[in-house]
């Protein structure tokens, strides 16, 4: 699991560096393996870190955070979070997020977000996101362990 998201981090690296986010990567040890298309995942994982980092380029701060967690959920499941303190989602937004062609970018497609989506569902997990108490979002996806029903 750590191979996974250290490469995407390693992919990402030179957008972040270039807005001046500082990231946090957390991924503990011991997490059961994913039966899950390693690629895919790191799609997802690169939409939202790169969402996160394009809504903290339209904040003035000069605190530009991005977290990733990855945890074990009880029930089995991993969990993960990709948390940045930017613009943030208004709350009438957040069923519409996900949906194909439907953007909150002047720049955007709107589909991004449901790709990942498509992605997470297919591998048996779900995908939402959260308001930050403060300032900025956080997106969530849990996928489960074990094999991947074909």
């Amino acid at each position: 699991m750590a191979d996974t998201v250290a490469e995407i981090v390693a992919l990402a690296h030179s957008e972040i560096d270039a807005q001046g986010v500082t990231l946090t990567v957390e991924v503990p040890e011991g997490l059961p393996p994913l039966l899950a298309d390693r690629v895919q995942i790191q799609q997802v994982l690169l939409n939202l870190m790169l969402n996160g980092v394009d809504a903290m380029s339209k904040v003035e701060t000069d605190q530009a955070q991005l977290e990733i967690r990855v945890d074990w959920r009880e029930g089995g499941d991993i969990g993960f979070a990709v948390r940045d303190n930017g613009i943030g989602v208004p709350a009438d937004n957040t069923d519409r997020l996900f949906d194909a062609f439907y953007t909150t970018k002047q720049e955007g497609m709107g589909i991004g977000l449901a790709i990942s989506r498509s992605i997470i569902e297919a591998h048996g997990g779900r995908i939402w996101v959260t308001p930050n108490p403060s300032i900025g979002a956080t997106f969530h996806f849990t996928l489960p362990t074990g094999k991947m029903e074909t």
